[in-house]
């Protein structure tokens, strides 16, 4: 088993980078337009009849002689949505399948390590949780890294909408992204009345990106299990970057149709690198 515990660490100084303001109703560690009890000061409020004289500053009034109370910013929890795609597709290169579950396991123990409250699925399985606190970070972190469950579903953008079973603040989708884009845009179309921030991170492997095969060999079809005899010169595999680039390109471009965030990363690069690096720069850590 790798080591996280380097990793572990740095994230727990990190956060997730939420467009709206906390609105839940229990309390966390983001702050919340509504005005309460945390240590943060916010700003003064002339005093109105009925208000707890407490909460007066006299200092303030002795300067101002007037009455004016103290406003802070209270802090509440948000509810942060994380759906993995765990269908043959995913599990069929194991560095990228790994690479999927660290980054699925680190984003949802930033979650629960700032008090939010999470919401996790790995799509196409029978597994699903909702958790909220620091007191179940590491154990999450590791029962997603080490999940074995079986795919019970090939589809994931057809399993999307209803593994989304709790309202949220923010979804996170990991996924290759190698479904049809109709089937995509589907779901986009759907999770968009949600009224909700939306991250689409496109996880692929080196050897889907620049396959390195060449001649006659046979293919495993991850959908059905089925080989298949195939003939790869460099011609074949020039048109078959050519489609993965537009395909991507094009996934792109629907995710911006439908105000999705999207961020594509390969599986050359290591789970500490992406969280510090890659997902602070497009703006989802921080």
């Amino acid at each position: 088993m790798k080591n996280y515990h380097s990793l572990l660490a740095r994230m727990n100084r990190k956060s997730l980078q939420v467009s709206m303001k906390g609105t839940g109703m229990q309390n966390g560690r983001r702050k919340s337009h509504i005005h309460g009890t945390s240590l943060d000061f916010a700003d003064y409020r002339i005093y109105h009849p009925g208000d707890d004289i407490r909460q007066i500053d006299w200092n303030v009034y002795g300067r101002t002689n007037k009455p004016y109370i103290k406003r802070f910013q209270d802090e509440k929890e948000i509810s942060v949505s994380i759906l993995l795609d765990a269908t043959s597709s995913m599990k069929q290169v194991p560095s990228k399948w790994e690479l999927a579950r660290e980054l699925a396991a680190s984003l949802a123990y930033i979650t629960l390590s700032h008090e939010d409250r999470l919401s996790f699925a790995a799509v196409s399985t029978k597994l699903s949780f909702h958790r909220k606190g620091s007191v179940h970070n590491k154990r999450t972190f590791y029962e997603i890294v080490d999940m074995k469950e079986q795919t019970i579903n090939e589809s994931f953008t057809q399993s999307l909408i209803s593994s989304l079973s709790a309202p949220s603040q923010m979804i996170v989708l990991i996924t290759d992204g190698l479904e049809a884009l109709s089937l995509f845009e589907e779901s986009f179309k759907r999770l968009k009345f949600r009224n909700q921030p939306i991250w689409l991170i496109q996880l692929l492997s080196e050897t889907e990106i620049n396959p390195h095969l060449s001649g006659d060999i046979q293919l495993v079809d991850s959908e059905n299990g089925k080989m298949v005899d195939v003939s790869l010169n460099n011609s074949i595999k020039m048109l078959y970057k050519k489609r993965l680039t537009q395909h991507n390109q094009e996934l792109e471009i629907l995710c911006a149709t439908h105000g999705i965030r999207y961020c594509q990363i390969s599986d050359k690069l290591d789970i500490q690198t992406i969280i510090l690096r890659e997902l602070a720069f497009t703006g989802l850590v921080q």
